[in-house]
């Protein structure tokens, strides 16, 4: 036991010309790696790495044997002294009970009314909900997506849905939206953002390792009688019995910088996985750098297209019902990063009909016709989805306004002629 402690006051420092890409590490691993700074002890990175202690150990070990870290020090033993008073200190502070913290009065956004121009081609309430929410763009990812802290992935999902269906600078195309145009980019890329870091467990863990707050379940929040309590990272950081050197920041930042490099020209060489892998452990050693961040939604984004080329050139018609399941999945991962994307919708509106998932076929048809009101597949699409739910007379005025923006859409008339006859029949006692 005695042994394992004195282990746990070691201090390492990366190995001269220690190149991370050579490594590989989730970007929680490249986060613990980065912690490494020639001062803190291994008692405090296992504590400090947020991944359990049992894998922090074991990532240390290696790294030592494998001759990425040197031992350069060692640092007062957990039994020692000086650790039991730190420990001590610490659990009596624990014990004092804080002043009730004082309740923040409610945020007040501010917009330039100025901006708001009753000439732009979309309402004015719109155009001031884009200048209220790129007020909150400062906000944290949880906030900003309006989800508690520790959120299930499907839940984060849904909320970034939401927004980027709201937010996409596509839902306004071909309108003139003015200055708004840029907004919604920036605003699009952020909500990105949240989602990209929040949705990843690995990512989630380096951020709020970054901002001292716990990617798991969150805590109960304290009434406001009772003081709030400090994580265990925040008591942790208040016993240091150091300062972390600001060249050592320095040099992880370098470090991160030549890892993203990697990251562009794996990009360049359409290398997309190695790319995503080299981004994602740059932004464990520098959590902070926004370009690494909108670079890993880019990139997404950019594999979605190539997805997205792939599903569209197979046909649906003729797969099985696995097939269509496996599609629509498909459909879905991509549309997250594409919301408005015309031809993905029909398809996925297609499919849905297949499944007989009408109420999803509704909404895509929706999403369809609110960016393209103006093509009449859409309604003819949707005069389907009204004729597998039996509801006749929307089935009929679908399909009615289709001819009206296209006399010559085949499918549109042969779909209504049905539905009449069906009528006609029915009114007559016989079967639709």
């Amino acid at each position: 036991m005695k042994q394992v402690e004195n282990l746990m006051g070691q201090v390492f420092a990366l190995v001269p010309d220690c190149d991370a890409t050579r490594l590989s590490l989730t970007a929680a691993e490249g986060y613990l790696f980065s912690r490494i700074d020639g001062a803190t002890p291994w008692r405090l990175l296992r504590e400090m790495g947020g991944i359990p202690v049992d894998e922090a150990d074991s990532c240390l070990s290696r790294w030592v044997e494998e001759g990425w870290l040197d031992i350069v020090s060692e640092a007062p033993s957990a039994s020692s002294p000086e650790a039991n008073a730190e420990q001590t200190n610490a659990e009596q502070a624990d014990e004092v009970q804080a002043e009730p913290p004082t309740p923040e009065p409610p945020q007040i956004l501010e917009i330039d009314e100025s901006q708001i121009d009753e000439r732009l081609d979309f309402d004015v309430s719109a155009q001031r909900r884009i200048l209220e929410f790129e007020a909150t763009l400062g906000l944290p990812y949880s906030e900003l997506l309006d989800v508690p802290r520790g959120s299930e992935p499907n839940v984060i999902k849904r909320a970034y849905f939401k927004l980027s269906k709201e937010f996409h600078p596509d839902r306004y195309f071909r309108r003139e939206i003015g200055s708004h145009a840029e907004r919604l980019e920036r605003i699009f890329k952020k909500i990105l953002e949240a989602y990209e870091m929040l949705s990843d467990p690995d990512l989630c863990q380096v951020e709020n390792q970054r901002t001292v707050a716990p990617c798991p379940e969150p805590s109960p929040e304290p009434t406001p009688e009772a003081p709030k309590p400090l994580t265990k990272l925040e008591r942790l950081q208040q016993r240091m019995p150091f300062k972390i050197d600001q060249a050592v920041f320095a040099s992880r930042r370098e470090k991160a910088k030549e890892i993203f490099r990697a990251a562009e020209r794996s990009m360049e060489a359409g290398r997309l996985v190695a790319a995503e892998a080299s981004i994602r452990i740059a932004i464990s050693f520098d959590p902070g750098r926004a370009e690494f961040k909108e670079a890993l939604g880019s990139l997404r984004i950019r594999a979605a297209g190539s997805r997205a080329t792939k599903l569209l050139a197979a046909p649906s018609e003729r797969m099985s019902g696995g097939e269509l399941r496996e599609a629509l999945k498909l459909l879905e991962d991509v549309l997250i990063y594409r919301p408005h994307d015309p031809e993905l919708n029909d398809r996925a509106a297609r499919v849905c009909l297949q499944l007989g998932e009408f109420n999803l076929a509704m909404g895509y048809v929706e999403t369809l016709l609110e960016r393209t009101p103006d093509v009449a597949a859409h309604h003819t699409l949707l005069g389907r989805i009204y004729r597998e739910q039996n509801d006749l007379a929307a089935a009929v005025s679908a399909f009615e306004a289709a001819l009206k923006l296209d006399e010559e859409d085949l499918d549109a008339r042969r779909a209504l002629a049905s539905v009449r006859i069906g009528e006609r029949n029915a009114a007559r006692g016989g079967t639709a």
